[in-house]
Order: structure tokens, then C-alpha cells, then sequence
């Protein structure tokens, strides 16, 4: 179950609307809801907001989190080279 301060940390790294960076990787996955269905916005939002559990999806939520952050953390290490700061 997602807590609300890995909420945060999820809406840090994935904007205001995650679930548009998420659908789409879990649909590239072949990670379905139970009636073989692409996950809702709705599902993924009470997914993030702790409403429902899925660990599936939940563990899915995680790594992208950790791509985008690693993505995050190599553009701030390049401004950081070139514009040396």
C-alpha cells in the first residue's frame, strides 16, 4: 500500500498527473487490470493514493519512479558540468 509520503515522492517525479507516464508502461508490460483491461486513471489514482492495493502495480509505480529519477539526477549532473553550477 502506497503511504502518502511516497505519494509525494511519486508526484515529485512524475508531475501532477502520474498516471499518463504510468498507463502507458503498464500497458507496454502487458500488466492488466482483472478483466484484461487497461488500468484507469482512476485505478492508478486510488493506487496512489493508497486506496487500493496492487503490488503488481505498485512495484511497476516504483521503477519508473527510479528511471525518472535517475533521468532527473543525470540532467542536473550535466547542467551542473556545462553550466558549472
Amino acid at each position: 500500500m502506497i503511504q502518502d509520503f511516497e505519494k509525494e515522492i511519486i508526484i515529485k517525479y512524475l508531475g501532477k498527473q502520474p498516471s499518463r507516464k504510468i498507463i502507458p508502461i503498464l500497458n507496454k508490460k502487458k500488466i492488466f487490470n482483472i478483466k484484461g483491461k487497461p488500468y484507469s486513471p482512476k485505478s492508478i489514482q486510488n493506487i496512489i493514493n493508497g486506496k487500493n492495493e496492487n503490488r503488481k502495480v505498485e512495484t511497476q509505480i516504483i521503477k519508473i519512479v527510479e528511471a525518472e529519477k535517475r533521468v532527473k539526477g543525470a540532467i542536473e549532473s550535466f547542467k551542473k558540468d556545462v553550466l558549472g553550477k
